[in-house]
């Protein structure tokens, strides 16, 4: 049987890519570590690293409070403005593996199949599962102020978030729009947090059974 792989790598990139990297605007204050009048909470959660105007390095959400439309974040900021664009998740997303002293712009998330796995059961019934893995790159171990692997931790969340059901009522499966039969983080992560070398890294098993 002749199985194009192609669509359904591309399809699992942009669901990745699409929980990788939220953007949002904001009022900011120089001084103050509280955004008002957030556009937006969705995918947002504590632990997440923000990027944008005023915010420094290693910057990350400390608190959210839907209610009052603000999120407070580990450090003051440096600039002040209205509608400020800012961004959460990664600033590299490739699906093509690099090693993470040629990536500059992190936090950054890698996609790449490893492997492919058929079963056979009978004569005509065959299973096809695409062994893939999720790389995670951050250099907050060269924070001295962090723990390591907060913001790590945080990262690998948001990338299994991602993996949400979109199957058939009742069946929790997440099949890329019916492209494959399913797709999931099965296996065990790999992570270092960098304590030592400032690199973090995490490699994120992803199956992906083909119907």
């Amino acid at each position: 049987m002749n199985i194009n792989f192609q669509p359904v790598m591309k399809a699992q990139f942009a669901a990745l890519q699409a929980a990788a990297s939220i953007p949002f605007t904001a009022t900011a204050t120089s001084g103050s570590a509280v955004l008002a009048g957030v556009s937006t909470f969705v995918g947002l959660f504590v632990g997440l690293p923000v990027f944008g105007s005023g915010a420094a390095r290693f910057t990350t959400i400390q608190a959210l409070d839907e209610a009052t439309g603000t999120v407070t974040l580990t450090d003051a900021l440096t600039a002040s403005g209205s509608d400020v664009r800012f961004t959460t998740g990664f600033l590299t997303t490739d699906a093509r593996l690099k090693h993470w002293s040629e990536v500059s712009a992190q936090p950054a998330l890698f996609f790449r199949r490893i492997g492919v796995t058929d079963q056979h059961f009978g004569d005509l019934l065959m299973m096809t599962t695409l062994e893939c893995e999720a790389w995670i790159y951050a250099n907050t171990g060269k924070n001295p102020d962090a723990v390591p692997g907060d913001m790590l931790a945080s990262l690998e969340q948001l990338v299994r978030q991602s993996f949400k059901p979109d199957g058939p009522i009742g069946e929790p499966r997440f099949t890329l729009g019916g492209l494959a039969y399913w797709s999931r983080i099965e296996g065990r992560t790999e992570s270092s947090d960098g304590a030592q070398t400032g690199q973090a890294i995490s490699r994120i098993p992803v199956r992906i059974t083909l119907p």
